[in-house]
């Protein structure tokens, strides 16, 4: 299982998510460092004590049973009660003093009037309890804070109160939660959104790709979304255009040459009939039929790329059966045998691909009975075409240069043998043409084994 998807829109997701799980941490981290000083207590901590002294005098003020009130009130980190005594006047700090004076202010009371503040390091070593969050533990000292506020009452009595100032409460816990649930839903379905938007386009363009892989032409329309798609799509359209110019420029100029090459070799077969010594004149006159047959492979190669067949959508097993029962007429013996469904259908480029089958079973054919299977590799999105022969095989060495215009492992070139050494290199070109590849291997019981792969 992998835990970081492959698509580009799932990415986009877990970044997103993970950007807002880091912005949390970062603004927590920030929160539990911000101090004033080293001796003074969270600012966020200290505006909450404020707030929960002020409720608790007003209760303690005028509430009959205080200290039951006031031990309802109280949390983990706070504790309120009610006591029957004077405040004694003891020395406070600038940063105790500054406290008071904010309660008085907020309790809106005389500035002469009895308040005082005690802010008090506690090591754990004491032996008290550690109420700071696992947070301030983790990145705080060994020490914590305790806070001691004491307030006259109106009736004589003073209202006593500990505090160990935290930054995360314990009912923040459930605050902090509620804040990444709506921060992320929302942010998470704009990430899929946006993320759709931009691999819409995208995905449009593997698919005319793919198209293209296969000999069709495909001009993409204008879209919308980031200036780096449109920029994309017109690339595409551009190098599309282009290739098909100079792949047709290149197939009508082969298509030139060799169409020119038949008048001066058919005056030389002429010429070749008047020469009274028969040894060179039968030499010569398989020297141009030699000539010939390369001359009109190529043409019917030009021929069938320059008027572009289209590509359409076939039965495949039929397709095969068509190529093998042509062989069979020949007199050859060739079976079939296929794991796909029967109304198994493929777009390709009929012809082209019937020539490609064509050659390779007609090379295999020259030695003896053929088998011919084809199935699908549904995990790597491929159809495969073995045509098996019974023959001597290849060269390791040569396995790879059989596919180059005119390479033959017979140099007499004789039809007998196999011709003018083109048949493999158009079927390889054809097969290219739609995407895919042929590989040859040697049998280790005999013979050949050629398989072309072509992508579903």
């Amino acid at each position: 299982m992998k835990l970081v998807p492959r698509s580009i829109s799932g990415q986009l997701l877990v970044v997103w998510v993970m950007a807002m799980l880091v912005t949390h941490g970062i603004a927590v981290f920030m929160m539990s460092l911000w101090r004033v000083d080293n001796s003074s207590i969270h600012p966020i901590s200290a505006r909450m004590i404020e707030t929960r002294v002020v409720s608790a005098y007003r209760v303690a003020a005028f509430a009959g049973d205080a200290n039951s009130l006031l031990e309802q009130m109280g949390l983990p980190d706070s504790t309120f009660r009610v006591e029957r005594r004077q405040i004694q006047a003891l020395p406070m700090n600038g940063r105790e003093e500054a406290f008071s004076q904010d309660i008085r202010k907020m309790l809106d009371l005389p500035p002469d009037a009895p308040v005082r503040v005690q802010l008090e390091q506690i090591e754990r070593a004491a032996g008290i309890e550690d109420r700071r969050n696992w947070l301030e533990q983790a990145l705080g000292q060994p020490s914590a804070w305790e806070l001691h506020i004491e307030v006259g009452l109106p009736n004589g009595r003073v209202l006593a109160s500990d505090h160990w100032p935290i930054l995360i409460p314990a009912h923040w816990n459930r605050v902090l939660s509620f804040s990444l649930l709506v921060g992320m839903i929302p942010t998470t379905l704009i990430a899929i959104f946006f993320g759709r938007r931009i691999m819409r386009p995208l995905r449009t363009l593997t698919q005319a790709a793919n198209k293209v892989s296969r000999g069709e032409q495909v001009i993409l329309p204008s879209v919308g979304g980031p200036d780096g798609v449109r920029e994309i799509t017109q690339a595409f359209n551009d190098m599309q255009t282009s290739l098909i110019r100079f792949v047709h420029g290149r197939t009508m100029m082969v298509a030139a040459i060799g169409h020119d090459l038949r008048t001066p070799m058919t005056s030389l077969r002429i010429r070749a009939e008047l020469v009274e010594d028969a040894e060179l004149r039968d030499a010569m006159i398989h020297t141009l039929d030699e000539m010939r047959v390369m001359v009109e492979e190529i043409l019917k190669f030009a021929k069938d790329d320059v008027l572009q067949e289209p590509t359409v959508e076939v039965v495949f097993n039929s397709l095969v059966r068509e190529v093998i029962d042509e062989q069979c007429v020949l007199g050859r013996e060739v079976s079939f045998q296929s794991e796909l469904p029967e109304e198994f259908g493929y777009r390709c480029r009929p012809v082209h691909l019937k020539r490609a089958l064509s050659n390779l079973i007609d090379n295999a054919a020259r030695f003896g009975p053929v088998q011919v299977a084809a199935r699908e590799d549904a995990e790597r999105h491929l159809l495969e075409i073995e045509v098996i022969d019974q023959g001597p095989g290849i060269p390791p060495d040569q396995l790879e240069q059989v596919f180059e215009p005119f390479a033959r492992l017979d140099t007499s070139r004789s039809s007998a043998t196999g011709g003018a050494g083109l048949g493999l290199t158009i079927a390889h070109s054809c097969v290219r043409a739609h995407g895919g590849s042929i590989i040859l291997k040697n049998r280790s019981a005999g013979g050949l084994c050629a398989t072309v792969k072509l992508p579903v």
